[in-house]
C-alpha cells in the first residue's frame, strides 16, 4: 500500500492539466498554459501537415492508389486548416477540441482507406503509430490525452474485428502491438511532461511572489507601511503619463507636520510615530497603483493624485489626521501640515525632480505663512 500510495497520487495530480489545488496558483497557471497549448497545437498540426503532405506524395509516386492519395491530401488540408485556426482561438477547451478533431478525423480516415483498400499497407500502418505518437506535441492533461488515444485506438480495433476476415492474422496483430506501444509511450510522455509543466509554473509562481514581497519590502517604509522614495522616483514618470493619457488633472504634492520636533520632544518619539503613521492611514482610500502616498524620510511625505477635485480631496485628508491617531496627543493637541501642491500639465514634461523642487518652493511658502496650509502653482487656488 504504501509502495503504491506515491503513484496514485502522481496520476491524480496529472489527470487534468488546471488541477493545482490552490486557486491563486490555477489562476496565474491558465494564461501560460493556454500559451502553451495554442503553440502545442499549433506545432502538431504543423507536423501532421508535413507527414500528410509527405505521405500523399509517396501514395502518389509508389502507385498506392487514388483513394491514398486523396486521402492524404485532404487530410493535408484538414491540418493547415487547423494551423490557422490554432492562432485565432482563445479558450483552452477549444485548443484541445481542435487537436482531437485533427488526431480522431485522421484516425477515422485512415479506418475507412483500410476497408476500401481490405489489406493493411505500411504506410497505412506508419499513419498509426504516427498519430498516435504526436499526442504529447499537445501539452494537455492525462484526461484528453487519454480520450484522444482511447478513441483512435478504438476505431481501428473495432474496424478491424468487423473487418478481421479481409486482413491477414498478423497484420492485425502488429497494428494492435504498434497501437498499444504507441500509447503507452505516449501516455506515459503526456504525464511525465505535464507533472514537469506543474512542478515548473508553481516554482515559477512561488518565486515571482516572493520577488513581489521583496520588492514590497524594499520600496515600503518600514514604520507606515506607505511607499518610500525609491518608489515614487521610479514611478513617477509612468504614473504621470498614465494620466496624463486619459487626460486627467495630475497632481503632486509635498508636505511635512508642522512642528514635528516640537511634538517629539514633548510627547515623545513614540507619539511621533503614531502622528506618522496617522497621515498614512488618512490617505489610505488611495488606490496605490496611480495614486498612493509616500514617506520621503523624517515627517517628509510626497503624494501623487489624479483629477479637478484634488485639493479639495487633499485638504479633506489631511484634516482627518487626528481622528486617525489609534492615541490622541496629549491636552487634545492637534497635529497640522503645510502643504506645496503643484498641478502638473501635460506639456509641463517634468520630472520628477522638477516636481520636487516647484512643490518644495510651495511648501516653504505655506511654512512661512504660519504652517498648516496649503499652497498651489494654480492662482488663486491657496487654502489654508
Amino acid at each position: 500500500m504504501k509502495t503504491t500510495a506515491p503513484t496514485l497520487s502522481d496520476l491524480s495530480g496529472v489527470w487534468s492539466c488546471l488541477d493545482f489545488g490552490a486557486p491563486e496558483l490555477r489562476d496565474y497557471a491558465t494564461p501560460v498554459i493556454t500559451r502553451e497549448t495554442r503553440r502545442g497545437v499549433a506545432l502538431l498540426s504543423l507536423v501532421a501537415l508535413m507527414f500528410l503532405a509527405l505521405a500523399a506524395v509517396i501514395s502518389a509516386v509508389f502507385a498506392l492508389g487514388t483513394s491514398y492519395t486523396y486521402t492524404y491530401g485532404v487530410l493535408s488540408a484538414l491540418a493547415l486548416h487547423i494551423y490557422l485556426s490554432s492562432a485565432k482561438v482563445e479558450q483552452l477547451r477549444a485548443l484541445y477540441l481542435l487537436a482531437m478533431l485533427l488526431l480522431v478525423v485522421c484516425g477515422s480516415s485512415l479506418v475507412l482507406l483500410a476497408q476500401r483498400s481490405g489489406h493493411l499497407h505500411a504506410m497505412l500502418l506508419l499513419s498509426v503509430a504516427v498519430l498516435i505518437m504526436l499526442v504529447p506535441v499537445v501539452p494537455w492533461g492525462l484526461r484528453e490525452a487519454a480520450l484522444t488515444t482511447g478513441a483512435i485506438y478504438l476505431m481501428f480495433t473495432a474496424s478491424t474485428y468487423l473487418s478481421r476476415f479481409r486482413f491477414a492474422a498478423l497484420d492485425l496483430w502488429v497494428l494492435q502491438c504498434l497501437m498499444l506501444v504507441a500509447a503507452v509511450i505516449s501516455l506515459a510522455l503526456v504525464a511525465r511532461a505535464l507533472g514537469l509543466r506543474k512542478h515548473d509554473l508553481a516554482m515559477r509562481f512561488q518565486l515571482e511572489r516572493a520577488q513581489r514581497e521583496l520588492t514590497e519590502l524594499v520600496n515600503r517604509d518600514h514604520l507606515t507601511g506607505a511607499w518610500n522614495r525609491r518608489h515614487i522616483e521610479r514611478d513617477f514618470d509612468r504614473v504621470v503619463a498614465h494620466h496624463h493619457e486619459k487626460e486627467s488633472a495630475c497632481w503632486f504634492g509635498l508636505f511635512d507636520i508642522d512642528r514635528f520636533k516640537s511634538i517629539n520632544d514633548t510627547f515623545g518619539h513614540g507619539s511621533g510615530d503614531e502622528v506618522l503613521r496617522a497621515v498614512h492611514a488618512a490617505f489610505g482610500e488611495l488606490p496605490g497603483d496611480v495614486e498612493y502616498l509616500a514617506r520621503l524620510g523624517g515627517d517628509e511625505f510626497a503624494l501623487l493624485m489624479c483629477g479637478l477635485d484634488v485639493p479639495a480631496r487633499v485638504e479633506a485628508a489631511l484634516a482627518s489626521i487626528a481622528g486617525k491617531m489609534a492615541v490622541p496627543l496629549p491636552g487634545g493637541v492637534t497635529p497640522t501640515v503645510s502643504l506645496g501642491l503643484v498641478r502638473l500639465a501635460p506639456g509641463d514634461m517634468l520630472n520628477f525632480d522638477g516636481a520636487y523642487k516647484l512643490a518644495d518652493e510651495l511648501l516653504y511658502e505655506a511654512k512661512h505663512a504660519g504652517g498648516n496650509t496649503v499652497r498651489t502653482n494654480i492662482e488663486g487656488k491657496a487654502a489654508a
